[in-house]
C-alpha cells in the first residue's frame, strides 16, 4: 500500500516502460570555481548515467538530485521535465512535492517549540489541541505524547487521506477527533502513523498562534534559506507537477495530514536542510536548533524499531528521523512516497556527507542512492543481496473471538475464527462471511485483508477493501480495522478500532 517506509528508497507505486527521447536537462550548480565545477561534475557522471537509465527505463518526468559535503552544495542538478505537456525543465530550484519526506521539518518545529518551552514533547499531547480529545477507547490517551508521536510509538493507526480530486481537505478539529484514536497500547510497538502527524501540525498551530505552514515559512524556511519551500506550492517558482502511474498528469490536490506530506520544496532547499541537521551549516544559515537538541532529534526516541527482513540493519526512530547504518556507518534517512511523488534524503555524520533525490512520479531511487554513496564515500556502499524472507510464525489463536468495530459512526460487530487448519473467517456486521486473506502472525501482530464494506461515510468516495492488525492486550486482541481505498479522485487509509474477546469470555 502507499506510503510504506522502504529501504533508502521512496515507495515504487509502478515501473513502467521505456520513454522516447527522455531530455536531458541539467542545471549544474557548485560552489568554489569554475574549474571545481567541472572537477564536480565529472565526479558525478556515473551518478548522471544512472538517473538518465532511470528516466528512460521507468518513464520518469524529471529527477532533481543535491548532494552536501562539508557544509557545501557540491553538486546539484536537475534531469527531464517538471512540466512535460508544457516542456518545462526541471532544475534544482524546482519545488517537488515530499510526501513522508515532510515529517523531519514537522519534527523541527516540534523541537523548536519543546526548546522553548512552549511545547513539552513528554507530556500528554492533547495538552496543545485547544481541547480536541483523542479517542482513548480501551488506552489511556494521555500517554500519547509529541515524542511517540515522532517515532511511531504512540499507539495510534495506520491513516491517510489523498484529495485527489483538489476539492478541500477536511479541518484540524474534524480530521483528529473522527480518527485521532488510540488503537495500540502507547509505548509498546512501532506503527507507522500519518494521524499522529496530523496531530503534531495541529499542535505547532495551537501553540505558536500561528498556522502551520506561516510557522514553518517564517521559523524553519526562512533562517535555513529555504527561498523555494512553503506547506502547498510555493509561490514565485514552477513546481513540478505530479505524475499519476500511467504518467497523466494530475490535478493539484493535498492532504488532511499537512504534517505528514504537504510540504513541497526544491532539492536545493532540502540540501539545505540536511546540511543544517548534520551540523555542517551552510554559511549564510541562522542556527534555528541548538546543537543539543539538534542531536536529541538523532538519538532513539523509543526501544521499538522499524520491522525488517532478518538480516538487514536495525532502524530505530529518533524525532522523526530513521536511524541505521550503510555498511556499518551510521545513516540518518527519511524517504517518501504518495500518488506522483517519489523522495529520499540522507547524512552520514561520520562522512560530513548528505544527499537528496527527489521526483515527480514513481520512480526507483535506491540505485541512484547507490551511485551516489560510491561517488561521495565508497565506504557506504551497501553490498546488495536479497534479503532472507521472516520466518512465518503460527497463528496463536484458536476458536471465535467476537467483539466490536468502533469508529467516528459508531460500533459493528465483528466476529473472527481460527480453524485449525490455519484458515481464519471474518464477518463483519451484517456483511456475509469471508475468508480472511493473507492471515498471518508477525511482530506480535495478526494482520490480514478481506474484501468488504466499511460503515465510515469518508470510505465511500472510492471503492476500497478491509485490513485488519490487532494485538494480544490482557487477554483480548486490539487494534484496527482499516477501509483502503484508491481511485483517480481519492487515496484514503481510515481506521476503525478493533476489540475482540474469545467468545463466551466474561467482559
Amino acid at each position: 500500500m502507499l506510503l510504506k517506509l522502504s529501504r533508502l528508497a521512496a515507495v515504487s507505486l509502478a515501473v513502467l516502460g521505456l520513454s522516447v527521447g527522455a531530455p536531458t536537462v541539467s542545471i549544474a550548480q557548485t560552489t568554489g570555481s569554475a574549474d571545481s565545477g567541472s572537477r564536480s561534475h565529472a565526479r558525478f557522471e556515473a551518478v548522471r548515467r544512472v538517473i538518465q537509465q532511470t528516466l528512460q527505463e521507468a518513464n520518469v518526468p524529471s529527477i532533481a538530485v543535491a548532494v552536501v559535503q562539508d557544509g557545501q552544495i557540491v553538486w546539484e542538478e536537475a534531469f527531464g521535465y517538471s512540466d512535460r505537456e508544457r516542456q518545462i525543465p526541471a532544475t534544482p530550484h524546482t519545488p517537488y512535492s515530499l510526501a513522508s519526506m515532510t515529517k523531519p521539518i514537522t519534527a523541527t518545529a516540534v523541537m523548536q517549540l519543546h526548546e522553548a518551552g512552549r511545547l513539552d514533547v513528554d507530556a500528554p499531547i492533547e495538552r496543545y489541541l485547544g481541547g480536541v480529545s483523542l479517542a482513548g477507547y480501551a488506552f489511556d490517551a494521555d500517554q500519547v505524547t509529541a515524542r511517540r508521536i515522532m517515532s511511531h510509538s504512540a499507539g495510534l493507526p495506520q491513516y491517510g487521506n489523498f484529495y485527489l480530486d483538489g476539492s478541500a481537505p477536511a479541518g484540524s478539529e474534524q480530521t483528529i477527533s473522527r480518527f485521532g484514536m488510540v488503537v495500540f497500547p502507547p509505548n509498546t510497538r512501532f506503527e507507522y502513523s500519518n494521524i499522529g502527524m496530523k496531530i503534531l501540525d495541529a499542535a505547532i498551530a495551537r501553540t505558536s498562534g500561528l498556522t502551520y505552514g506561516e510557522y514553518l515559512r517564517r521559523e524553519v524556511f526562512g533562517p535555513l534559506g529555504m527561498s523555494h519551500s512553503a506547506v502547498g506550492l510555493p509561490g514565485g517558482a514552477e513546481a513540478a507537477v505530479r505524475y499519476d502511474n500511467d504518467r497523466h498528469p494530475m490535478r493539484m490536490y493535498m492532504t488532511d495530514h499537512p504534517g505528514s506530506g504537504d510540504v513541497w520544496a526544491s532539492a536545493h532547499d532540502m540540501a539545505r536542510f540536511l546540511a543544517f541537521h548534520m551540523g555542517t551549516p551552510l554559511s549564510d544559515q541562522e542556527p534555528i536548533l541548538s546543537p543539543e537538541t539538534r542531536m536529541e532529534m538523532q538519538r532513539p526516541a523509543s526501544v521499538y524499531p522499524m520491522p525488517t527482513p532478518p538480516d538487514a540493519p536495525r532502524r530505530d526512530i529518533g524525532a522523526n528521523w530513521i536511524l541505521t547504518t550503510s555498511n556499518g556507518h551510521p545513516q540518518i534517512w527519511h524517504s517518501g512516497g504518495q500518488p506522483g511523488v517519489s523522495s529520499v534524503m540522507a547524512f552520514f555524520p561520520e562522512q560530513k556527507v548528505a544527499f537528496v533525490l527527489l521526483a515527480n512520479s514513481s520512480a526507483p531511487l535506491g540505485p541512484i542512492g547507490q551511485a551516489i554513496r560510491e561517488a561521495i564515500a565508497p565506504e557506504l556502499l551497501e553490498q546488495t543481496s536479497e534479503p532472507s524472507p521472516a520466518a512465518p510464525q503460527p497463528i496463536p489463536f484458536r476458536g471465535r473471538w467476537v467483539g466490536t468495530v468502533t469508529s467516528h459512526t459508531g460500533q459493528e460487530p465483528i466476529t473472527l475464527s481460527f480453524q485449525e487448519s490455519g484458515e481464519v473467517t471474518v464477518q463483519l456486521g451484517d456483511q456475509a462471511g469471508t475468508t480472511l486473506a493473507q492471515p498471518a502472525f508477525e511482530n506480535g501482530a495478526f494482520t490480514g485483508r478481506f474484501s468488504g464494506f466499511s460503515n465510515i461515510p469518508e470510505a465511500a468516495r472510492a471503492s476500497h477493501g478491509l485490513s485488519l492488525k490487532v494485538v494480544p492486550v490482557e487477554g483480548e486482541l486490539a487494534g484496527q480495522l482499516v477501509a483502503q481505498g484508491m481511485d483517480a479522485n481519492a487515496v484514503f487509509m481510515l481506521p476503525g478500532f478493533v476489540r475482540l474477546r474469545p467468545e463466551g469470555a466474561q467482559h
